[in-house]
Order: C-alpha cells, then structure tokens, then sequence
C-alpha cells in the first residue's frame, strides 16, 4: 500500500486550517501585531546586564526543577 507524503498533501487542507484559525481569533478578537513595539516589556533594572537576565532565568529555571510537587 503507497504511504501518503504529508508534504505532497493538497493547499486545500492548509487553506482551511488557515481560515479556521482566522475565524477563531476574530471570535476571541485577537488582533495582528502592528507594533513590534508593543511586545517589549519594563521589567529588568537598566543597571543590569543581559547576563544578569540570563543567568536570573537559569537559576530560578533549575529552582522550580527541585521543587517537589507533592
């Protein structure tokens, strides 16, 4: 029996994915993203390196991986 290659299938059912997701967030009224602007988040002291940042995300990263969850 010939096996169906997933990147030969038809536009057709990326085409209605495609509108079903559009569908979807015109009913949760998720709007496109305008402004890249709008992502960038005020959270990290300016007196603080990049390296800070990475090495605070590690360390509460390996933290919640010892916490038990019982």
């Amino acid at each position: 029996m010939a096996q169906r290659n997933p990147a030969l299938n038809d536009v057709s059912s990326a085409e209605t994915a495609r509108r079903e997701l559009e569908r979807l967030a015109a009913e949760k009224g998720v709007m496109a993203i305008t402004d890249v602007d709008s992502l960038r988040a005020d959270f990290w002291p300016n007196d603080e390196s990049v390296d800070d940042f990475v090495r605070t995300v590690r360390e509460r990263r390996y933290e919640s991986e010892k916490r038990s969850i019982e």
